[in-house]
């Protein structure tokens, strides 16, 4: 089965649904008031007519099934960590979707292909593919108890494409596709002519092409309400009560208390149109993690303590009280050359980069199990070419490449990132060798997440980035790759270009040939990997541990940027 908030809550809303019935059903009470005793200890041990989940869920690894206790209401989760919006940046930027506190039109499952209902119940594409049709609920309410309705949809898309709002997952999610969008965007029209509203619970999207991942898009976006931010600038958003204490959405928990750098609490919503969650509250504790966050696990202090490293996975596997949850990451660990840089722009020394590092060591090294050598970002095989280039360890090459490409041994290039555990300190170490070994000096320069940005994306200020992920879906080979895609237009962070991958990657989403399409992508990753646009090292199993108590918890990060998906339907084991 795959876990949905919907599939899952009718489930179990059925089964509770039988148990209230059955209960009606119940033998009558005696003359005292009370059940007969055998009848009594025959209801007390009746088993459920079905199971509350899914035998192929059991052993999975990123879904932590209670098989011994069924799913009940009330209680508190716990957790190391908050999300990048509550530590320094805000709703509007950093949390594009987030399960906790916001709807969506569509889900995108955690397979990262099946698209389900959240929103919409239902959508109709037309022959040509150019117009979606998207048909909402009508029972769903904001946070304030406001209706959600179509106008908050075209709202929401207008605002996360207006670049004065900063967000780029406008960008890379494709709205630019959209009829009216490039006048928008430019300031000559106040709206996306694209987006239509037939109707209170009715919204129409038209596209200047197909595009075969329209839905999965659709499920990029936390819908907010246009009746409390219209009127606001875009470019203010970020300084509103909404940007982080107060962000209002329609999901399954309302935000409650909030202590800046300490904690914030969600509430359970009451009027969440699928169902009150099982959970009463999630208290984020905001800083905890690595070693201090490991130990408050194992004391029973907190229920999720965050992503392990393969210390902490040999320590945790065979551990019955804690659960590790997770899988490969769409993609993975990445050096981004900065193609803007003079010194990057001949292949051969991107290329070189790549040759100097055994990258099959350290990843050993450091991971264990729990990583394997990343070839490509895209890590989706169906549109990978088996004919990219793989660079093997070969330091004598990449000496003869820079050597070819008169490369200057003397200088000294910045490595800037915000990986700071000691985990990953260790490995930049071992690459800085690697590099050393055959002629380039690296300067490590470790930056908190906001500084890093602001340095990365807001100024080009760095030579060579390290960071996280990639994708499953291959439209964003043109949407997070394309030459027009520098920030803040998109997250091309080395600033990559090359005229032809672009022209294949844009076909390709508008091919209707399933064949020909994936020929494009084929040619298109080839180009990439020859060129070494990019420097992917690693490709995690990214694992995160949890207490066992947490039951229904589902943590996957294939596509998404936050691996925790359906709290709703989470619930504390018990008696």
């Amino acid at each position: 089965m795959t876990i949905t908030r919907k599939s899952l809550g009718l489930t179990v809303f059925l089964i509770l649904l039988l148990g209230l019935l059955a209960a009606c059903a119940a033998p009558a009470a005696t003359e005292s008031g009370t059940m007969a005793e055998d009848e009594a200890e025959e209801e007390m041990a009746a088993e459920p007519t079905e199971p509350w989940y899914d035998e192929a869920d059991v052993d999975s690894s990123y879904i932590h099934v209670c098989t011994d206790s069924p799913p009940k209401y009330g209680g508190e989760v716990v957790t190391a960590g908050a999300a990048g919006a509550m530590t320094g940046g805000n709703w509007f930027v950093f949390a594009p979707r987030d399960d906790y506190l916001f709807s969506h039109l569509v889900d995108r499952d955690t397979d990262a292909v099946t698209i389900n209902p959240d929103v919409a119940t239902s959508w109709d594409i037309s022959a040509d593919g150019l117009t979606y049709t998207f048909h909402l609920r009508d029972d769903v309410r904001f946070h304030d108890g406001e209706p959600l309705t179509a106008e908050d949809v075209k709202f929401t898309l207008e605002m996360f494409f207006h670049p004065d709002t900063g967000a780029s997952h406008g960008r890379t999610s494709g709205l630019d596709q959209l009829v009216g969008a490039a006048e928008f965007e430019a300031g000559d029209a106040d709206e996306i002519s694209g987006i239509k509203v037939l109707d209170d619970f009715t919204v129409e999207l038209n596209l200047v092409a197909p595009r075969s991942s329209v839905l999965a898009n659709m499920a990029s976006f936390n819908i907010w309400p246009k009746h409390l931010l219209e009127g606001i600038p875009f470019a203010d958003l970020g300084e509103t009560e909404y940007a982080v204490r107060n962000p209002v959405g329609s999901g399954p928990f309302t935000m409650g208390d909030f202590e800046p750098d300490q904690f914030y609490i969600l509430e359970a919503n009451e009027d969440y149109y699928a169902g009150r969650p099982y959970l009463d509250r999630i208290i984020f504790r905001i800083g905890l993690g690595g070693a201090t966050a490991f130990a408050a696990l194992e004391n029973g202090e907190i229920h999720m303590a965050g992503r392990v490293t393969a210390v902490e996975y040999e320590r945790y596997k065979d551990d019955p009280n804690i659960v590790l949850l997770g899988g490969q990451l769409g993609g993975g660990m990445t050096v981004w050359a900065n193609h803007n840089r003079p010194l990057w722009q001949d292949a051969r020394v991107r290329q070189a980069l790549l040759y100097a590092l055994d990258r099959e060591a350290m990843a050993e090294a450091y991971y264990g199990d729990l990583a394997e050598v990343l070839h490509l970002r895209l890590t989706n095989p169906e549109f990978v070419s088996p004919n990219i280039t793989k660079y093997e360890y070969d330091p004598d090459k990449a000496r003869a490449l820079l050597e070819e490409a008169g490369w200057d041994s003397e200088q000294e290039v910045s490595f800037v990132t915000y990986y700071q555990d000691d985990q990953n300190k260790r490995i930049h170490a071992a690459m800085q060798q690697y590099w050393n070994d055959v002629g380039i000096k690296v300067d490590l320069v470790y930056l908190d997440g906001p500084a890093w940005v602001a340095r990365v994306y807001d100024n080009d200020e760095f030579d060579m980035s390290y960071g996280c992920c990639g994708w499953f879906n291959p439209d964003q080979l043109r949407l997070s790759l394309g030459c027009d895609r520098s920030w803040p237009a998109g997250r091309n962070v080395g600033h990559y270009c090359n005229e032809e991958f672009d022209q294949l990657t844009e076909d390709a989403m508008s091919e209707p040939d399933a064949e020909k399409r994936k020929e494009m992508l084929y040619r298109a990753t080839e180009i990439l990997s020859a060129e070494a646009g990019e420097i992917p090292v690693f490709w995690p199993t990214r694992f995160s541990a949890y207490s066992a108590d947490v039951c229904n918890n589902v943590s996957r990060q294939l596509d998404e940027p936050h691996a925790d998906r359906y709290p709703a339907t989470w619930y504390l084991a018990g008696e």
